[in-house]
């Protein structure tokens, strides 16, 4: 059955490490969007933040080197099935590396929708891979 959305920048986390390094996220309008963040070398999840669409979320993440994937819909069916059947995942086709440099501390925003002379590049993927 479909579900109540979680609010804008609820975050999930897999890891007690702690999170330093910032993270925007701008949704487009017409979708909701659960990013991951896997850690690159182990594919271990660090977390998930949700983002409503038309929004940006703001969070903190650990320093380390991640693969950013995410899945979009409309109806939300909760974390299981997130947006059922009609899910779409993707993953960006580079790393993200969130690193302190001694001087500050590298973030990223990213912005989920078509973007002229963009630079972030996904590739679909099937929903295990999620």
């Amino acid at each position: 059955p479909v579900q109540a959305l979680p609010y804008n920048g609820e975050v999930r986390t897999y890891t007690g490490r702690e999170r330093v390094a910032p993270l925007e996220i701008r949704a487009s309008s017409g979708s909701h969007y659960v990013v991951k963040l896997v850690d690159a070398y182990t594919k271990a999840p660090v977390m998930t933040v949700f983002v409503r669409s038309g929004m940006t979320a703001n969070v903190d993440v650990p320093l380390g080197n991640y693969e950013f994937r995410y899945a979009a819909g409309d109806a939300w069916y909760g974390y299981e099935h997130l947006f059922g059947p009609a899910t779409g995942y993707s993953k960006a086709d580079k790393l993200f590396d969130f690193r302190d440099t001694g001087y500050e501390v590298s973030g990223y925003t990213v912005t989920l929708y078509k973007v002229p002379n963009g630079n972030l590049h996904t590739s679909s993927i099937r929903a295990n891979e999620f």
